[in-house]
């Protein structure tokens, strides 16, 4: 029982970073201010973005389902509509899964 508040206390944290090959240009660690809502995440990047002064990407859904279910987006230069500096723009979840992966990716079922 203790476990469970004390995990009701911890919220997520995105970390956000931008590549140049292989070498991270910018960081910064994002904490939620509650629980991690998947209809949120547009707001969530806007405000990491502008913490870290670059363009907001264009986020699909793909980067929605690859977020909540894989821990990890990634945005290319190329879904910024701005020109960037770098060649990709990664968020990952440092929490844990935030849901289930489904069952037709799960291999012990």
């Amino acid at each position: 029982m203790q476990n469970k508040e004390l995990k009701a206390k911890v919220f997520p944290r995105i970390w956000a970073k931008t590549l140049k090959g292989d070498k991270i240009t910018r960081n910064y660690m994002y904490t939620l201010d509650g629980p991690f809502e998947e209809s949120r995440l547009f707001e969530y990047v806007c405000a990491i973005t502008h913490a870290m002064d670059i363009p907001t990407p264009i986020i699909l859904q793909s980067h929605t389902y690859n977020f909540v279910h894989f821990n990890i987006a990634k945005f290319l230069a190329s879904e910024f509509i701005d020109e960037v500096d770098f060649d990709f723009f990664t968020l990952e979840n440092t929490t844990g899964t935030i849901k289930p992966i489904p069952r037709y990716f799960r291999e012990d079922m």
